[in-house]
């Protein structure tokens, strides 16, 4: 699931780009980094943030180690500048700049309101700036954070790992990959995936020291992104959001949010770990919704399906687990074409309804009895 991390906003005004300075400089560094460096990676930081907030930063100021990544992450970044009413709420600051080798360095940017009467702090980013032949180029910390990882190939899956790999899971999530690639008609891609605990540690890897929107938030994973995955709690299969990066590839239509999660809680699973750090699967959900409608024997499947109460443990949907029942109906009597169709079917319940009514005859007024029949046959 590719998650939309926080962004950025630079004063720009009508100045030449030479002259903007965005970054408040004002702090006291206690480094030996000379007072023309400092100004040379400051200034190189300047025009790179001015060309973000223009959606555009340039490939020559991007390391070529991992650009691609690097790039993508940059462009991704929203503004940051309102707080939904004002322009220019908050302004970077910089909190610290040290060298790390050779002619490597860490600057650390602080986007702030000190005028604001709470959330001051919105976010903290660390860019990663090398000097290159008297220019500076820059990158996410990605790859000086774990130049000292271990690597595996495991199909066409590489994974960057500190401490270990699971193998069993790798290769059920390779054979994942190859799987729902090749049944939505595609090449099945080869990715890098990171290994980490938790979604703090992949927000520092991609440069976020601090997020106000995402603090506190360990369950999630990121990507695919130019061809980079990071794990959900140190789990090699991703294939959830596998299934949304290749659907996205064939899709013509806007996303339909039931057709879609339904599709990868059957195909891949349901995106989150249970206890034992195992992702939690179709085959794990259905016989627990048997058991919550056993103990609620007056519950509406259909309001389950349209309200998505939190049933389950996880943060597992029940909305998505019902809807993934109905598309293996669809995939059993019109296979990939109907499955390609749901994909395609547009935004909303009502699009939704009229694929499914049309493949299988389920709709809003047999749902009850057609969807426990789904529930009771599942082997």
């Amino acid at each position: 699931m590719k998650h939309y991390l926080l962004s950025l906003f630079l004063l720009i005004g009508s100045q030449p780009l030479w002259a903007q300075t965005p970054i408040n400089r004002n702090i006291e560094l206690h480094s030996t980094v000379s007072a023309e460096t400092r100004s040379k990676l400051l200034d190189a930081l300047d025009t790179l943030l001015v060309h973000i907030n223009h959606g555009k930063p340039l490939p020559d100021e991007i390391s070529p180690l991992g650009a691609t990544l690097s790039l993508s992450t940059y462009k991704d970044l929203k503004p940051i500048r309102t707080n939904g009413k004002e322009p220019d709420y908050y302004k970077p600051q910089l909190i610290n700049l040290y060298p790390v080798k050779d002619n490597q360095y860490i600057i650390s940017l602080a986007f702030i309101n000190p005028a604001a009467t709470k959330d001051q702090l919105r976010a903290v980013i660390n860019f990663m700036a090398e000097l290159d032949n008297n220019r500076v180029i820059f990158s996410i910390p990605l790859y000086y954070l774990t130049k000292n990882w271990k690597t595996t190939k495991v199909g066409n899956i590489t994974y960057h790992y500190l401490d270990e790999v699971n193998i069993e899971r790798a290769k059920i999530f390779d054979k994942k990959n190859t799987q729902i690639a090749q049944k939505l008609g595609l090449q099945p891609e080869h990715f890098d995936f990171y290994l980490c605990n938790n979604y703090q540690e992949i927000l520092r890897l991609l440069g976020y020291e601090y997020d106000s929107e995402s603090a506190g938030q360990v369950t999630d994973g990121y990507g695919p992104d130019a061809g980079t995955i990071f794990s959900i709690m140190h789990n090699e299969d991703f294939s959830h959001d596998v299934f949304h990066y290749y659907a996205g590839k064939i899709r013509k239509n806007t996303r339909n949010s039931a057709a879609e999660e339904g599709i990868a809680y059957s195909w891949g699973n349901a995106y989150y770990t249970d206890d034992n750090g195992e992702m939690i699967s179709q085959r794990q959900l259905v016989p627990v919704l048997k058991q919550y409608l056993q103990k609620h024997p007056q519950t509406s499947l259909l309001e389950l399906f349209s309200k998505n109460p939190m049933i389950f443990e996880h943060q597992t949907k029940v909305r998505s687990l019902i809807s993934s029942l109905i598309c293996d109906e669809v995939e059993r009597r019109k296979g990939i074409a109907g499955i390609k169709e749901l994909i395609d079917c547009g935004w909303g319940d009502d699009n939704y309804f009229k694929v499914i009514t049309e493949i299988t005859g389920i709709n809003t007024a047999n749902f009850e009895k057609r969807v426990m029949e789904l529930i009771n046959n599942y082997k």
